[in-house]
């Protein structure tokens, strides 16, 4: 089975260089190689968007969501926990 993934293809100084995953855009802005006057474009579409519009979501550290995650699963257990304990 294969999975299928969102690539995009990024803009620089009228080059257009990719396929590339979300993650290694990502790596590359951290790195410095893209930067906010850069364009971006999914796959298959022809509308280029400026990567100051996703420079939130390229900041978004993959650790931060996974602590995000965890913390959000921590507060419902919590909440069940003290729901069990009201109304046991």
């Amino acid at each position: 089975m294969m999975v299928a993934r969102n690539l995009y293809w990024i803009r620089k100084d009228g080059k257009e260089s990719g396929p590339f995953t979300f993650w290694q855009i990502q790596n590359m802005w951290r790195a410095g190689n893209v930067k906010v006057t850069d364009e971006i474009r999914r796959d298959g579409k022809r509308v280029w968007y400026p990567v100051s519009k996703i420079r939130c979501g390229l900041e978004t550290s993959r650790t931060a969501m996974v602590g995000y995650a965890m913390l959000a699963t921590i507060l419902v257990s919590l909440i069940f926990w003290v729901l069990y304990l009201v109304f046991h």
